[in-house]
């Protein structure tokens, strides 16, 4: 009974280090993902300078696709979590229900069998709920790829549209700084200036 006791708890460690290892993976996936959002933010920057609509609204696009991206896996990311915190819980009361079963087995010498019987179906009734809900849990596991669905092409272009038009107000405010023409007007009256000196 000692071995698959050990077995048990082996497997349970080596399924929270793949846990850890995957949380990890989509952390680290979603910082990239802002660092692209980023980086595409401005080439769309660039391309609205140089008045290139077509990729402009592609980089757009991706701008669109990664915030999505992100907005997902931060999703699956809370219900990981959610998940995680109600495993230690069962496995709390798993724990519990055990220790129980220890002290009930250990009263049962100086008691009454009846009243034992009623315990002791109480715990195992307490340990069936709590591997149910594990079997359960790791089930949700698995399918939890498959909970978010798209959202709508109208939803999605009044989203483009929104990015598009922030990334354009920001280019021509970037692009409002000093013009070649003031630029021009400046050297000239700093050379007038020279050359009265």
């Amino acid at each position: 009974m000692n071995f698959f006791k050990q077995r048990k708890q082996r497997q349970e460690i080596e399924r929270k280090i793949e846990a850890r290892r995957g949380k990890k993976a989509v952390e680290q996936h979603l910082q990239k993902q802002r660092r692209n959002i980023q980086h595409y933010w401005g080439l769309a920057k660039r391309a609205a300078r140089l008045q290139d609509q077509v990729m402009f609204k592609q980089i757009a696009k991706f701008i669109l696709a990664s915030q999505r991206d992100v907005t997902q896996w931060e999703r699956k990311l809370l219900y990981f979590d959610m998940v995680q915190a109600r495993r230690d819980q069962i496995g709390a009361a798993a724990e519990f229900a055990m220790a129980y079963q220890a002290m009930a087995k250990s009263m049962l010498a100086n008691s009454n069998p009846a009243d034992m019987a009623k315990i002791q179906q109480d715990i195992e009734m307490g340990l069936a709920q709590a591997e149910a809900m594990d079997e359960m849990l790791s089930s949700l596991m698995d399918i939890s790829e498959d909970m978010l669905d798209g959202m709508s092409a109208d939803v999605q272009e009044g989203e483009l549209a929104q990015i598009m038009q922030a990334i354009q107000t920001e280019a021509q405010q970037e692009g409002e700084g000093v013009s070649d023409a003031d630029i021009e007007a400046s050297l000239r009256a700093i050379e007038e200036q020279l050359g009265r000196s």
